[in-house]
């Protein structure tokens, strides 16, 4: 059942895919846009960069957003959103308050931490990365990009992937299908005995046909079975959305969010590891501090926009070891902030320091267990369309 990448979310893998898909908000019209940038005193190749860049501005409004952090809010923030008579400001120089400081030893990394922790009001999260990765675009946004060094992408694999395309594209993002999640989540029930069982609520006269029916049945299974696909159904595009998109960001599949953690441990882990994919397997090698490129970011809490890992009721059978492992907290993004984690940078430290493997307090196997502990691996592996999609570590 393999290499089929014609709809849906599979789509995304197919050299095929149009990548000017239209929008369910919106979309931000280009001749609006320049017209309005010329109107208010850039050049006509000022306005065509900045809208390239990702800043826009609707019909009948005064306020330009940046696409990677704005939002799709007719306000003011001065930082992501801006009046027209603003405009000349993003041709400023670089004004990121961000800091950045670098560690000699392991110590003294965890030393910062502890002294930014003292100043925060809420505990900070972490990411860690092996080195910077930076926004290209032709007009940075100088709140968000650093003096000497650039503005930070915290992009998910699928905003790398629709950007790389196609700059201009505003895409929607579309999961796993209803019928595709139902054969990862069922796989815990045994369908055998449930058909039986409704098959005799039938015989017996019950009136049995839909998921509420089934929900209100007075046998226990029945309706156990039928409040989960009540859940799956009115959940999969709203109150499981995090989720689910959650368990895709974390097994390989493209995204709109993206990790950040709780551990620095874990965050130490992602910096000081290179990942590759060989022969169908993948594999974190330990790479070190990468010459000092290696680097943990702090980011103080995203509010409503970054959304914790818990225990759902509706994995209780199908526990993903990944994101619990990993402490995980991901942060939402849709085609109107499509950076949104620079919002709420607050500093950097740079790994300036050997380190042996032996030092590290997470290893592979710690963060990426097998389908033998991973029951929520085994089950993607097992019914994904594409389960060769699925990172796998040996």
């Amino acid at each position: 059942m393999s290499g089929k990448f014609n709809y849906g979310h599979w789509q995304y893998y197919s050299d095929t895919f149009d990548w000017n898909e239209e929008p369910r908000m919106p979309l931000a019209e280009k001749a609006l846009s320049i017209d309005a940038f010329k109107r208010n005193g850039l050049t006509d190749t000022q306005a065509n960069d900045l809208f390239d860049s990702g800043y826009f501005c609707y019909e009948d409004t005064e306020i330009i957003i940046d696409r990677y952090y704005g939002g799709a809010l007719l306000s003011r923030d001065m930082v992501s959103r801006f009046g027209y008579d603003e405009i000349q400001n993003l041709f400023a120089k670089p004004c990121s308050q961000v800091w950045s400081k670098s560690a000699s030893s392991l110590t003294e990394m965890y030393k910062i931490i502890d002294e930014a922790q003292q100043w925060a009001t809420r505990p900070l999260l972490f990411r860690g990365q092996s080195q910077h990765y930076f926004i290209d675009r032709k007009i940075n946004n100088p709140n968000f990009t650093i003096e000497g060094l650039g503005e930070i992408s915290f992009l998910s694999s699928f905003w790398r992937k629709v950007l790389a395309n196609n700059k201009n594209a505003y895409l929607d993002f579309h999961s796993l299908e209803l019928l595709e999640w139902s054969k990862v989540f069922y796989s815990t029930f045994d369908i055998a005995d449930i058909e039986r069982r409704h098959q005799q609520a039938l015989d017996n006269g019950e009136h049995m046909y839909s998921m509420q029916d089934m929900a209100d049945s007075d046998d226990p299974v029945l309706s156990e079975f039928g409040h989960y696909r009540l859940d799956l159904v009115k959940g999969l595009d709203h109150y499981l959305a995090d989720l689910l998109t959650t368990m895709l960001q974390h097994y390989g599949l493209y995204s709109p969010v993206i990790d950040l953690t709780t551990s620095p441990d874990v965050a130490l882990f992602f910096a000081t590891h290179k990942y590759a994919v060989e022969n169908g397997l993948s594999r974190y090698t330990f790479n070190g501090t990468n010459n000092g490129k290696a680097v943990l970011y702090l980011l103080r809490d995203g509010r409503g926009e970054f959304v914790p890992y818990k225990d759902d009721p509706f994995l209780k059978n199908l526990p993903p070891e990944r994101p619990i492992r990993q402490h995980c907290v991901v942060s939402r993004s849709n085609a109107y902030c499509v950076n949104l984690p620079g919002l709420f940078l607050e500093g950097i430290i740079n790994l300036d320091f050997t380190l042996n493997e032996s030092e590290l307090p997470k290893t592979q196997a710690n963060l990426f267990p097998g389908e033998q502990d991973d029951k929520f691996l085994r089950a993607l592996r097992r019914h994904l369309l594409n389960p060769e999609k699925v990172s796998f570590f040996g």
